[in-house]
């Protein structure tokens, strides 16, 4: 009899034992993960570029009048209404343009005007007419450039 109590003893200390280390070890885990989360290394650790972990700020601006301007249609009379938004990177670019807008209004609707209905009608036309647009009105800009075009309405008819 005194051997199985020696053996159950040994057991139960033997479990004992292994229910304090996992203890230890899930105690000391979650001071590391406390830690890194307080010290901001975590986040860190899973941000896969710097550009995610710094989120950047932009300006969209809404040009003030609609764009009206005849398509360059051999056959047909046709026009084009759009009203323009661009996204800048900060208040300091729509300041610019702002102080630059004739020269700016100009150039966009030059650059419209030279446009067909045909070419306006996929969607590459549109992407192509806007990615235009964006080198034009950058010509004008010292402080920034133009990042995105927008097209906030296009009517064709």
């Amino acid at each position: 009899m005194p051997e199985e109590t020696e053996n159950s003893e040994k057991k139960k200390s033997s479990s004992f034992s292994r229910i304090m280390l996992v203890a230890t070890f899930a105690l000391l885990a979650f001071m590391v993960f406390v830690y890194l989360t307080q010290s901001g290394m975590l986040n860190n650790l899973f941000a896969s570029s710097p550009q995610e972990a710094k989120p950047v700020s932009t300006v969209i601006y809404v040009f003030d009048q609609n764009f009206l301007v005849n398509l360059n249609d051999k056959d047909v009379l046709r026009y084009l209404k759009l009203t323009l938004g661009v996204e800048v990177p900060d208040q300091r670019v729509v300041d610019e343009i702002k102080n630059k807008i004739v020269e700016i209004r100009d150039a966009i609707i030059t650059v419209l005007s030279a446009q067909s209905s045909e070419d306006l009608s996929t969607t590459e036309g549109k992407e192509k007419l806007k990615t235009l647009i964006a080198d034009n009105i950058n010509k004008f800009l010292t402080s920034g450039k133009v990042t995105a075009v927008y097209f906030v309405d296009f009517v064709m008819q």
